[in-house]
């Protein structure tokens, strides 16, 4: 495994809310990182989903594969042991049960990007995560994050009400939002990621692409 020039650049992917695509965006993020360059996989939610997407995933030769790390029970713990060794790695987050988990894999990266679903109550139901994010910062204060719209319908306008809850979470929102698309359910079901979809896959390849822009340093 070949050793990164500085510790990973390291995004963790949060919310406390359930139901959010986080997974989804996991897994399609390290995929189109890996692209990049090399990728290392935290999987800190206790149900497995993005550890389940490595093992039975469909992988071609010249695939990009992202590393999981999960050798240890800690998930802070891979953690630590994937920053040396990569240039990227990304978290899966665990749920609200393993608030002080989240706040501890938060403390360890570099972004926190939390996909909401685009109504008002997902918006003010993420605000207990960005309280965690803001209790992370106090031990490391060059956090980032942001929230990224996930499942949004095509020409479908921000209303009063969620520009409101957005303005009092106080992160901002990428520009970029993830479409509801059939191809992101295609992909987990085949064990793959958008990118490995050939045409089908490219409007949404698109997306992952602008989001990793937004949130990559330049």
């Amino acid at each position: 495994m070949a050793r990164a020039q500085a510790p990973a650049f390291s995004i963790a992917i949060a919310n406390l809310k359930g139901g959010c695509g986080k997974t989804t965006i996991s897994t399609n993020l390290s995929a189109g990182l890996a692209r990049r360059g090399s990728v290392g996989l935290v999987d800190a939610d206790p149900q497995g989903a993005l550890k389940h997407w490595v093992d039975w995933g469909s992988r071609e030769a010249d695939d990009a594969v992202p590393t999981l790390y999960a050798e240890h029970a800690d998930p802070v713990e891979n953690l630590k042991v994937a920053q040396p060794h990569h240039e990227y790695v990304v978290v899966d987050c665990p749920p609200s049960l393993d608030m002080a988990i989240t706040r501890q894999l938060m403390a360890a990266c570099d972004f926190v990007l939390v996909p909401v679903l685009p109504s008002p109550l997902d918006l003010w139901a993420s605000a207990q995560t960005i309280d965690v994010i803001r209790s992370a910062r106090e031990e490391r204060p060059s956090l980032k994050a942001a929230l990224v719209l996930n499942q949004t319908e095509p020409r479908s306008a921000m209303s009063r009400a969620m520009k409101t809850a957005i303005e009092r979470l106080g992160v901002p929102v990428l520009s970029t939002s993830v479409r509801r698309r059939a191809v992101y359910r295609n992909a987990v079901v085949e064990g793959v990621s958008v990118f490995q979809l050939g045409g089908r896959g490219q409007s949404a390849a698109n997306e992952i692409n602008q989001i990793i822009q937004e949130v990559i340093p330049k």
